[in-house]
C-alpha cells in the first residue's frame, strides 16, 4: 500500500511538473499570439492611414490599435469589411485613372500607348504613365509650335492675333484667324487677277501664281512693263522725228502748193480741153469719155476676123487677107477709130468654117503667122487639122 502511495505521489508529481510546463508554454504563445495581433494591428492601422492619404477618408482613425485589440474580437468583422470596401474603391479607382490615361493617350495619337492592364500593373504603370504625360506634354509642345508659327506668319502678313487665346482655341480668335486669312486670300487674289490683265495688256500674257510661281510670274510682269516702258521710249523718240520730219514737211508744203496752184490750172486745161472732146464726139456733158484700145491689145485681137485668101498645097502655107496695116473699128461716141491689129510672126490664130455667132461654125485648125505683110500674112497649119483649109475660111485669135 505504501508502495502505492509513493508511485501516485511521484505520478500526481510529475504530472503537476507536467502541467507547469505546459502552463508555462501556453503563457508564451498566448504571449506570442497578442504580439503577433497587435503587429497585425498595427500593419492594418498603418495601410488603413496610408489609404487615408489625399483619399478624403478617415479610415485609419477607425482602425486603431485600440478598436482592432484582440479584446474587441466581436466588433473585428465590422471593421475589417471597412478595409475591404477601401481597397475595393481604391481599386476601382487605379481602374479608371488607367483607363482615363490610355484614353487620354489614344486621344493624343500617341502610337505607343499602352492597354488598361499595362497602367494597373505595378511593374508598368509607371513607365506606361510617363509615356502618357510625355505624349500629351509633345502634344502641347506642338500646338504651341502651330500656334506660334500661325502668329509669325499672321504678323508677316500684317494680321495681329493673340497668341494665348489662339492656343485656348478662343472661338472669337479663330473666327478672327479665319475672316483676316479670307480677306487675304481675297485680296491677293484680286491682285493676282489685277496682275494678269496687266501681263495681258502690255504683251506679257497669262501668269501662273500657284505653288511657287509668285515671283516668276511678277518677274513677266516686271520684263512686260520695262519692255513697254522702252517702246514707249522709242516711240517718244519716233514722235520727235517725225516731229522734225512734219516741221520739214511744212515747209515743203509750203512750196508744193504753188505747184498745186499751176497743176490745177492745168487740170482745168484738161478739163476744158475734155469737155471740148466730148462735145466734138457727141458726148453729153459728165458721161465718162470711153477709153480707146490699146493696139494690139485684147479687146482688139478678139474683134479681129479675117478669111483665108489662097491655099498652097504645094508649099503648105496659107494666105491671110489681114497684116500689119489691117484694123478694127472703135465707136467713141458719134465717131469710129480705126485701131490696128498689130499683127507678128509667131501668134497663133484659128480657122473655122461658117458664122461665129452660131455653134453651127466648125473647127479646121490651127495656123502660126509666119510672115506679115501690110495687107496680107502667110502663116502655116499647127497641130491637128478637122478637114482641109479652104479659101473664105475665117481665120481668129481664140481670145475670151
Amino acid at each position: 500500500m505504501k508502495v502505492v502511495n509513493v508511485a501516485l505521489s511521484i505520478l500526481i508529481l510529475l504530472l503537476a511538473i507536467a502541467s507547469a510546463v505546459f502552463s508555462f508554454f501556453l503563457f508564451e504563445k498566448r504571449t506570442q499570439l497578442i504580439d503577433g495581433w497587435k503587429k497585425m494591428a498595427i500593419t492594418i492601422n498603418q495601410s488603413a492611414t496610408e489609404m487615408d492619404k489625399g483619399s478624403g477618408t478617415k479610415l485609419g482613425s477607425d482602425l486603431t490599435l485600440e478598436t482592432l485589440s484582440h479584446e474587441k474580437y466581436a466588433e473585428l468583422d465590422q471593421r475589417l469589411a471597412k478595409l475591404t470596401d477601401q481597397s475595393r474603391k481604391l481599386i476601382r479607382q487605379r481602374d479608371e485613372l488607367a483607363e482615363t490615361l490610355r484614353r487620354i493617350g489614344t486621344i493624343s495619337e500617341m502610337n505607343n500607348v499602352g492597354a488598361s492592364d499595362a497602367f494597373k500593373n505595378l511593374t508598368t504603370y509607371s513607365t506606361s504613365k510617363d509615356d502618357v504625360v510625355n505624349g500629351v506634354g509633345a502634344l502641347v509642345d506642338r500646338r504651341n509650335k502651330i500656334a506660334q508659327a500661325a502668329v509669325s506668319a499672321a504678323q508677316k502678313l500684317d494680321i495681329t492675333i493673340n497668341e494665348a487665346k489662339l492656343r485656348t482655341a478662343d472661338a472669337g480668335t479663330l473666327d478672327q484667324f479665319a475672316r483676316q486669312f479670307t480677306q487675304y486670300a481675297k485680296e491677293r487674289q484680286g491682285l493676282e487677277n489685277a496682275l494678269n490683265d496687266l501681263s495681258r495688256q502690255v504683251g506679257g500674257g497669262s501668269l501662273d501664281f500657284s505653288g511657287n510661281n509668285f515671283d516668276s510670274s511678277l518677274n513677266k510682269v516686271k520684263q512686260a512693263l520695262n519692255a513697254l516702258k522702252n517702246k514707249l521710249a522709242e516711240a517718244d523718240r519716233a514722235i520727235a522725228t517725225r516731229d522734225q520730219q512734219i516741221q520739214r514737211q511744212k515747209s515743203e508744203l509750203s512750196g508744193k502748193d504753188n505747184q498745186i496752184a499751176g497743176l490745177q490750172k492745168q487740170l482745168d486745161e484738161k478739163n476744158y480741153q475734155l469737155d471740148t472732146l466730148r462735145t466734138a464726139l457727141g458726148i453729153p456733158n459728165g458721161e465718162a469719155l470711153p477709153m480707146p484700145w490699146k493696139p494690139g491689145s485684147t479687146e482688139v485681137r478678139k474683134r479681129v476676123v479675117g478669111r483665108v485668101a489662097d491655099v498652097s498645097d504645094k508649099y503648105g502655107y496659107i494666105a491671110i487677107n489681114i497684116g500689119t496695116d489691117s484694123t478694127v473699128p472703135q465707136q467713141l461716141g458719134n465717131k469710129v477709130g480705126q485701131i490696128n491689129m498689130e499683127l507678128t510672126p509667131g501668134l497663133e490664130m484659128v480657122v473655122s468654117r461658117g458664122d461665129l455667132e452660131v455653134p453651127t461654125s466648125d473647127f479646121i485648125t490651127k495656123v502660126k503667122l509666119t510672115k506679115v505683110d501690110k495687107d496680107c500674112s502667110i502663116a502655116e497649119p499647127v497641130g491637128a487639122a478637122n478637114g482641109s483649109v479652104k479659101v473664105g475660111d475665117k481665120v481668129w485669135f481664140d481670145i475670151n
